[in-house]
């Protein structure tokens, strides 16, 4: 069960970080042939077979680039967490900018680096699915 401050940060964090998201993709979509949309549908083939044959792999990596950014962001976010979350909700970004406020420099230099490695860790799963340096 969400409750309502749940719903307000993830409402936020969709309209803030959407456009990181869309940009990757639509520049995925725009390299696609059309002409192998046309075949498709020329084979028979439905609009749900061309989304799902056709255009969802070859968009694949605008995706997981998508990903990357949204990713990196929102990791380290943690003043949509405090404003939308009504200082209530704990976050990685939160509880590492309280440390800072309170001068534990330590454990904010620890809880820093291991949100680093994750974050690393995470982006390098998602690139073992593509070649980045093609799509760049």
């Amino acid at each position: 069960l969400i409750n309502l401050s749940d719903f307000s940060i993830i409402l936020a964090f969709t309209h803030l970080y959407s456009l990181f998201m869309i940009v990757p993709i639509f520049n995925s979509m725009n390299r696609i042939d059309r002409s192998l949309i046309e075949a498709a549908v020329d084979c028979g083939s439905n609009s749900f077979a061309v989304i799902r044959h056709i255009i969802i792999p070859l968009c694949k990596p605008g995706i997981i680039i998508g990903s990357i950014f949204v990713i990196t962001v929102v990791m380290g976010d943690f003043l949509t967490i405090g404003i939308m979350g009504g200082q209530q909700l704990a976050s990685v970004g939160k509880i590492i900018n309280t440390e800072m406020n309170y001068l534990q420099l330590p454990g904010a230099a620890a809880n820093s680096v291991i949100l680093l490695v994750i974050t690393i860790m995470v982006i390098i799963v998602m690139t073992k699915f593509i070649d980045i340096r093609k799509e760049l």
